[in-house]
């Protein structure tokens, strides 16, 4: 595989994760979709989700985990590989959200489930709002299509079939389309984390 050329250690995808260049980092989120996605997506399956649950799930864990990364609350370990790292963040996401009440009675939770959410702090708090805070002037400078789209699946829970047709376009287009706002309402909203970090 291709990726695999450009990270000989986990160092060097920690590096890239953090890296001001924009390619770099953009390889390196290609390198972990690669590597993790289809195991996850299995994962969720042996734990009562669907396709979409997965994208979804895998795309707030990563989500977290970069935040975590330029907020320093994650710190590089040589003993700990990135990947695996990453999969718990995506894992911590589905099992909350089985956890929820909107799905309590919908699914069966999975043996051993622990809910994450427990013990919350002031500081957690704190953080969570500023995470919110962020995610909202990312979407602000959004072209209003994306800011529509995303609004639409992720704050008003329309499926990926009724936006098609709201946008009038195919689902798997539409699927592409809600990657490619996505993707940039991440680089977006990992620009504003850099710049309130420093």
């Amino acid at each position: 595989m291709a990726f695999s050329t450009q990270f000989s250690t986990q160092f060097d995808i920690y590096q890239a994760l953090t890296s001001a260049d924009y390619r770099l980092e953009s390889r390196a989120f290609d390198y972990i979709y690669q590597e993790l996605y289809g195991s996850f997506r299995q994962w969720i399956f042996a734990h009562n989700g669907s396709d979409q649950d997965a994208e979804d799930a895998f795309q707030q864990g990563l989500l977290s985990f970069v935040q975590n990364l330029h907020s320093g609350k994650y710190q590089y370990q040589a003993n700990a590989k990135i990947t695996t790292v990453v999969f718990d963040y995506c894992k911590k996401k589905w099992l909350n959200e089985l956890g929820s009440s909107r799905l309590k009675t919908k699914a069966a939770m999975p043996d051993g489930y622990e809910s994450y959410e427990y013990g919350k702090t002031e500081q957690d708090e704190l953080e969570r709002n500023e995470v919110v805070n962020a995610v909202r002037l990312a979407l602000g400078q959004l072209k209003s299509d994306c800011q529509k789209l995303i609004e639409w699946f992720y704050i008003d829970e329309v499926s990926i079939k009724e936006i098609a047709q709201k946008l009038n376009l195919k689902e798997t287009s539409t699927k592409q389309k809600r990657f490619d706002c996505t993707e940039k309402l991440k680089s977006i909203f990992m620009n504003i984390s850099k710049k309130s970090s420093v």
